[in-house]
């Protein structure tokens, strides 16, 4: 009885310190042997492996913009005369002699020439057009975090899977692209004067008693 006694205290403590051993190693902070993949990572413990995995996905994309503005604006006036056909009034009248009882006849013809002028302003106004591209870049990370039973490598019971994504963007410096400049005609209103150029002779006739 004292054989088997001793033999049991031995087993026991056989457990003991084997079971002290495992538990120091579930709850370390990495298992030995476990390797980290490029973007990956594991933790053992608690008898749980958690696998984060993070991947990055890089796209970009284009903002265009574009804006105008008035770069000049100049006024130019323009002119233009017409002459018209003469306008022709003949008037007959009897003069008296200054000294004599005479008198005779004044035949007066006088010859009108209108000319009208017509003036305007034209205006003529450059804008420019401007064309912008920024480039945006737009990083997709998705972060996977997984757990199971057991040691890592091994076919333990899932317990999560969490897919996690954030999308971020980032916009470069705003670039000049392009300009392009369109021209743009307005007219006054039209103002009409008219003038006249008038020439008068005198035809006079013979003196009559």
């Amino acid at each position: 009885m004292i054989k088997g006694k001793k033999f049991t205290v031995i087993v026991l403590s056989l457990m003991l310190t084997t079971g002290f051993a495992s538990s120091a190693l579930a709850n370390n902070g990495k298992g030995a042997g476990l390797a980290d993949a490029p973007g990956q990572s594991e933790n053992f413990s608690k008898g749980v492996t958690t696998l984060v995995d993070v991947s990055e996905k890089v796209a970009y994309d284009t903002i265009e913009e574009t804006s105008s503005e008035i770069t000049s604006v100049t006024s130019t006036p323009f002119s233009e005369s017409v002459v018209g056909e003469p306008v022709v009034t003949v008037k007959t009248y009897e003069e008296k002699h200054p000294q004599q009882d005479w008198y005779r006849i004044v035949t007066e013809t006088t010859t009108s020439i209108p000319t009208t002028t017509k003036e305007w302003e034209e205006t003529t106004t450059v804008t420019t057009h401007y064309s912008y591209e920024t480039l945006v870049t737009i990083t997709e990370t998705t972060t996977t975090t997984s757990t199971h039973r057991g040691a890592p490598g091994s076919n333990g019971k899932q317990l999560s899977d969490v897919s996690v994504v954030d999308v971020n963007s980032v916009a470069g410096e705003k670039v000049l692209v392009g300009s392009e400049d369109t021209e743009a005609v307005t007219t006054s209103e039209v103002t009409e004067t008219t003038s006249f150029t008038e020439k008068t002779e005198k035809k006079p006739g013979n003196w009559y008693k």
